[in-house]
């Protein structure tokens, strides 16, 4: 029974890791994640306690994903939020005012910043 546990612990952290590298957001990554890392603490504990490792395990697995989906969420909040400030900050504020020489004339530029974001910004450009 040891060693079934312990197969079902390594099974368990080992396809976390696996299944992390998936195209899926923080919150899906967390709640499989807690949802396997608590099956698995949930079977050892319950086996220890009570002799019964299914009851734990189910216990387990619904405590770790809605632990681990409420995390995943969070971060994907933060990921949010801090992606807005950044692209709020890249983006060049509209001219206060016009050149005083009219010898030109205005352009839009599309910028491509080192992180891959691309963003519109005006520039007045003097006629020769």
């Amino acid at each position: 029974m040891k060693k079934l546990l312990a197969m079902a612990v390594v099974v368990s952290v080992g396809s976390t890791f696996f299944l992390m590298g998936c195209q899926t957001t923080p919150t899906q990554q967390g709640a499989v994640a807690g949802g396997l890392l608590g099956a698995g603490a949930g079977a050892i504990i319950g086996n220890q306690v009570h002799g019964k490792s299914g009851e734990g395990a189910l216990i387990g697995a619904a405590a770790g994903a809605l632990t681990g989906a409420l995390i995943g969420d969070h971060v994907d909040e933060r990921r949010d939020r801090r992606g807005a400030q950044q692209q709020r900050a890249q983006q060049a504020p509209p001219p206060a005012s016009a050149p005083t020489t009219q010898n030109g004339h205005w352009e839009t530029h599309t910028v491509t910043t080192a992180s891959g974001e691309t963003y519109e910004e005006r520039v007045f450009v003097q006629d020769r």
